[in-house]
């Protein structure tokens, strides 16, 4: 039983250590220059896959029934924003799948399998996400567009980002979708009181609002990523901000489904439910004024 428990504990520390060094190496010091690898699902699934690994062969004749502890390091996505639903179950099977890899007492062929299956699952999330290398003359052009940057590959739609099936909640605590943002054009602000440039950026947001309230096809949604919703209801109570404003309850998976790497950040919604992303309110300001001539 000593033995067991040690080589539990072992696994344990040894997929902590693998995961502190993946992130630290992919998030912190990034030396590919990745453009918003915060937001790359295949990172984590692959500091996942090798910790898991790792600890399967340390564990591989570790009875069944003790496995499930091998899984407590996951807790450390949760740090860096992964551990969500419903991606978290990914997280869970691609763990398990790899445990099943390193087992001897499982047949050779059902451990092939369970290979595929784990690189199934991770060549889908890589090439789900665009790969974009930055480089020293990066930058945004006046349409929000990354320019000077290496696609290594960008299989999504271009100029197709709809919002999505994502449930937000207004003051009352009523609740509002996403996808029912259509037929106008509207500006959305993802912001929080916790954010210092959201706050630096909100005395002009309210002049641009005040500036073009008069057209009626344009609306203004601000949504908010604090946790502390009492603080965030006392802030619109006492600014009384124009527009409709509603808040996160899953601000990780709202950060996710959107792919918003930081705030504040802002969107221009089409009639028909496209949007684009501008993390400069300058920029957005200014492409909102030529759409308000327009319309």
């Amino acid at each position: 039983m000593k033995k067991i428990v040690l080589k539990i504990i072992f696994g344990i520390v040894a997929t902590i250590l693998i995961m502190i060094i993946g992130f630290y190496f992919f998030l912190f010091l990034n030396p590919l220059h990745i453009h918003e690898v915060n937001l790359l699902k295949w990172i984590p699934i692959l500091i996942g896959v090798i910790g898991m690994f790792f600890s399967g062969t340390i564990n591989k004749k570790t009875p069944p029934k003790f496995l499930p502890f091998l899984f407590l390091p996951f807790f450390i996505f949760d740090l860096f924003g992964f551990l969500y639903i419903p991606f978290i179950f990914i997280l869970i099977v691609i763990g398990s799948l790899t445990l099943a890899i390193t087992r001897d007492s499982i047949k050779k062929g059902y451990r092939f399998l369970s290979g595929l299956g784990v690189l199934g699952v991770f060549f889908y999330f890589l090439f789900s996400q665009p790969l974009i290398v930055l480089t020293e003359n990066s930058d945004y052009n006046d349409h929000g567009e990354l320019i000077n940057a290496n696609t290594l590959w960008d299989f999504t739609e271009k100029g197709k980002l709809i919002l999505p099936d994502h449930t937000l909640y207004d003051q009352k605590d009523i609740e509002f979708n996403l996808k029912n943002i259509k037929e106008k054009t509207y500006l959305i602000t993802f912001w929080a009181t916790w954010c210092p440039p959201c706050m630096h950026e909100k005395p002009e947001l309210e002049k641009l609002k005040k500036e073009l309230s008069k057209n009626s096809n344009i609306e203004f949604i601000d949504i908010s990523f604090d946790s502390d919703i009492h603080k965030w209801k006392q802030f619109v109570n006492d600014k009384n901000p124009i527009g409709m404003q509603f808040i996160s309850k899953r601000v990780k998976e709202t950060r996710r489904v959107l792919q918003i790497s930081s705030i504040p950040m802002h969107f221009i919604v089409g009639e028909n439910g496209v949007y684009s992303a501008y993390s400069s309110f300058e920029i957005a300001k200014k492409e909102l004024k030529r759409l308000s001539v327009k319309n």
